[in-house]
């Protein structure tokens, strides 16, 4: 019968403290004890001078883990960055909650594993999984997602380095701009069928049936499209933000927390005046807080592409900003602090490629400095 065949660890030739020598292949190892349990560590290197080097950098990695969160699983590290998470907007916790979700279904380990044992290949699997058919938004929001959490991981010293690796989990690159954008007479037909759907009627006090209007929903698109501001901005708008003798509405921009301003523009007065007259001066100027589905409706029923609340606002930046607006006026008017960067780099390339009436305007405008010069 054959001897047994030493161990790898039988191997091992005790040299320095913690540092160890294979005594057939003269690669060098390293062992320590933390928190009563035994740490082995591979230095990949038969130079001494090397080893050492690579020993303190090991030594100082698990200085910086606690001992008492060396058991940390995957399941209790999810649930305290879950308990840390919670200064966010709605909609943002929302898309949290479903990558936490798509975490615990479909990560690599088990969640009763440890932390410490999950890998950046592990984290490339999940990411292959979860974004498969996904825009490049979802997939870059899944990848921040998964190297935060293992973040939040080193900073409550339960793992020595974050494991994730950008080389293997590269970030997307950014899909091509598609935003569908109302003309002034598509938003206006829009509106009006909002207000009165063509195929809405109730029963009437008298018998017969009767127009069924929805006012609220109507006047809601209306202010996104002359207002242009977004969705959020516009929920929040109370009648005590609303400075008219100033001629200037006051927001909040939901996701920065921002302050900004911007004027009553002669085409969005009527309408402010209008709901004044009819709600009252106090408290929300707006009792609904989405006009998604009457906004989708109304494109059906109209045959019209699918334009959504974004797309009214930016209908309304477009018409700014081939009126000649300054673009870092408007950007103040969206609660921006770029200077304009935002509008120039994502605005500007819609609107250009789709105007031509703007592309005209310009060439014009060019000629006449031509021509004066």
């Amino acid at each position: 019968m054959k001897p047994a065949k030493p161990s790898t660890r039988q191997q091992l030739e005790k040299v320095a403290p913690y540092l160890y020598r294979h005594s057939v292949h003269g690669t060098y190892h390293a062992i320590k004890r933390v928190s009563y349990k035994l740490k082995t560590h591979k230095l990949d290197t038969t130079d001494r001078k090397i080893a050492n080097a690579r020993l303190r950098d090991w030594i100082t990695e698990l200085s910086a883990v606690d001992p008492g969160n060396n058991d940390l699983t995957l399941a209790a590290l999810v649930e305290k960055y879950q308990a840390v998470r919670t200064d966010m907007a709605a909609s943002t916790l929302v898309g949290e909650r479903g990558r936490i979700r798509q975490f615990r279904e479909l990560f690599p380990r088990p969640m009763d594993s440890l932390a410490c044992r999950a890998t950046a290949s592990d984290m490339a699997e999940w990411l292959a999984k979860v974004n498969e058919g996904k825009r490049a938004s979802t997939r870059n929001q899944n990848r921040a997602f998964v190297r935060a959490l293992f973040d939040f991981a080193v900073s409550a010293r339960a793992l020595p380095v974050n494991p994730f690796d950008p080389r293997l989990c590269r970030k997307a690159k950014k899909d091509p701009i598609t935003r569908l954008i109302p003309s002034e007479k598509e938003f206006q037909a829009i509106v009006a069928e909002i207000r009165q759907p063509t195929w809405k009627t109730v029963e009437g006090r008298h018998g017969g049936q009767r127009p069924m209007f929805q006012h609220e929903s109507a006047d809601f698109a209306e202010f996104l499209g002359l207002a242009g501001v977004g969705q959020a901005e516009a929920v929040g708008l109370k009648w005590e933000d609303i400075d008219f003798e100033k001629g200037t509405i006051h927001f909040v921009r939901k996701k920065t927390k921002t302050a900004f301003r911007t004027p009553i523009h002669p085409w969005l007065e009527p309408l402010l005046l209008r709901l004044r007259a009819t709600g009252g001066d106090r408290g929300p100027v707006f009792k609904i807080k989405s006009v998604k589905n009457a906004l989708a409706s109304a494109c059906r029923r109209l045959g019209m592409p699918h334009f959504t609340h974004r797309g009214l606002r930016a209908m309304r930046i477009k018409r700014l900003w081939e009126a000649g607006v300054d673009v870092k006026i408007i950007a103040q008017w969206q609660g921006h602090r770029d200077g304009g960067k935002l509008i120039m780099t994502i605005y500007t390339e819609v609107f250009g490629s789709t105007s031509d009436s703007y592309e005209r305007a310009q060439s014009a405008k060019a000629a006449l400095a031509f021509a004066s010069a």
